[in-house]
């Protein structure tokens, strides 16, 4: 599920206004890991969403290659949602629809009736093979789409009675992959952000939209389905964004998802309300709820999400939490900060001192190597690298970076780094970024006809 960066969700209310990224580190923000992600079935191959690109590792941690933004097909302050299938295919979502890589060299779109779609968040079923994707497009609409048969087709799933103007998270049931939970929102001109809640039963056959006045919130608010407990699919955790006037997030719990319309739906209660981002909450399979914050620390539950208390010591500045099936390990996306710089670390407890470093910046071992040419070769390798290299201390040698001015075979360039401004900064993720691309899909089917 991929989440537009929360310190732009003011943006999205600012209709039309697009803000430029200032030139820094990484395309506006601090170098951080923001989403993690394992093959299904496996304990090998894992990616880590950065905010410079892309992060792969297919030897559990050990090692880790890079994928730069133009690769997968975006730039700017964005955050794609990512997922892997148990082919080993990757998913990416962007502003030119969903795209995918069976090599880690390519890139491509779906084919059509989803094709260049806008889509905002994918889920991946615990067969490993069925991907459903969520498409709020400006001009074609709005639509969930499924495919069974690891992306090779698509096809629309029931109708879900309302238009979205961005889908904010799709989840699958971990023990029960008929059952689907999703949120989204629209924003109209003049009124407040509208929060939405759905569901499905029967694996997206048809569709039911949830009461969603319990969670309150301000405006701005959205909600994301947080967690889904991996034994118990009525067990569902939700994230408010924005939950008071100033930043804070709060998480609702409920026991009663598939209550039925008829009695009320399902009933919520908040478990856990602090003044910073919730990033990532956990249901491990001994029943405990781990809840990590940017900067309140890791918040553990014994009594089955009820109540939370903080983790003594555990002071990372978390961007997401994950428990790996296979093995029960967990995993926390980090922001590279001394003293021990972590990117990615990986605990069996979550208590502190627990916690051992799986990904720094510095420890890369080169971009993903293609002999085909395309983005990842002539971009990211041969023209990005030696600046990445250099900007985080990169130890590797495997390319020759001696000379700065050239980054590659007979290439001469300006050195440039994955995260300086090497052309127009991209827009800030938002609804002024969905607003512009409305007018230049309106303009493109105009010039169309």
């Amino acid at each position: 599920m991929r989440r537009p960066a929360l310190a732009l969700t003011a943006t999205l209310a600012a209709g039309l206004a697009v803000t430029a990224a200032p030139p820094a580190q990484a395309n506006g923000r601090p170098p951080a890991s923001v989403k993690l992600v394992f093959r299904p079935g496996n304990t090998t191959d894992i990616l880590a969403g950065v905010t410079f690109g892309l992060m792969v590792s297919r030897d559990d941690a050990q090692t880790w290659r890079w994928i730069c933004e133009s690769a997968v097909g975006f730039q700017g302050t964005f955050d794609p949602d990512y997922e892997l299938t148990a082919s080993g295919t990757s998913w990416a979502t962007t502003f030119e629809g969903l795209r995918f890589t069976r090599d880690g060299c390519t890139w491509s779109g779906v084919p059509a009736p989803l094709g260049s779609w806008l889509v905002t968040a994918i889920a991946v079923s615990p067969d490993g093979g069925t991907v459903y994707a969520g498409a709020a497009d400006p001009v074609l609409g709005s639509g969930i789409f499924k495919s069974t048969d690891d992306g090779l087709s698509f096809q629309a799933t029931g109708d879900l009675g309302r238009v979205f103007d961005w889908f904010d998270t799709l989840v699958v049931s971990p023990s029960h992959p008929e059952r689907l939970y999703g949120t989204g929102y629209r924003v109209q001109s003049g009124q407040p952000r509208q929060k939405i809640l759905f569901r499905s039963m029967d694996a997206g056959q048809s569709w039911e939209l949830l009461p969603v006045v319990a969670f309150g919130g301000t405006d701005i608010s959205d909600i994301q389905i947080a967690a889904v407990s991996p034994t118990d699919p009525d067990h569902v955790y939700v994230r408010l964004t924005f939950a008071h006037s100033t930043i804070g997030e709060a998480i609702y719990r409920t026991t009663t998802w598939s209550t039925p319309l008829a009695s009320g739906g399902p009933t919520w209660s908040v478990v856990l309300d602090l003044p910073t981002y919730i990033n990532g909450v956990v249901v491990r399979e001994d029943g405990s709820v781990l809840a990590a914050t940017q900067s309140e620390g890791l918040h553990r539950s014994t009594d089955g999400g009820a109540t939370f208390e903080p983790v003594s010591g555990v002071t990372y500045e978390a961007r997401c939490l994950n428990e790996r099936p296979t093995d029960g390990s967990l995993w926390m996306c980090a922001n590279h900060l001394p003293p021990d710089l972590m990117a990615v670390g990986r605990s069996t407890t979550g208590a502190a001192g627990s916690w051992e470093v799986k990904l720094r910046y510095q420890d890369m071992s080169g971009p993903v190597r293609c002999t085909t040419p395309g983005n990842q070769r002539d971009d990211c390798e041969a023209n990005l690298w030696c600046g990445t290299k250099d900007q985080f201390g990169v130890t590797s040698g495997e390319i020759d970076c001696t000379d700065a001015g050239v980054d590659g075979p007979g290439m001469p360039q300006p050195p440039r780094s994955c995260c300086d401004a090497g052309g127009p900064p991209g827009p800030e993720v938002g609804l002024g970024a969905l607003g512009l691309l409305l007018l230049l899909r309106r303009r493109r089917a105009t010039a169309a006809r």
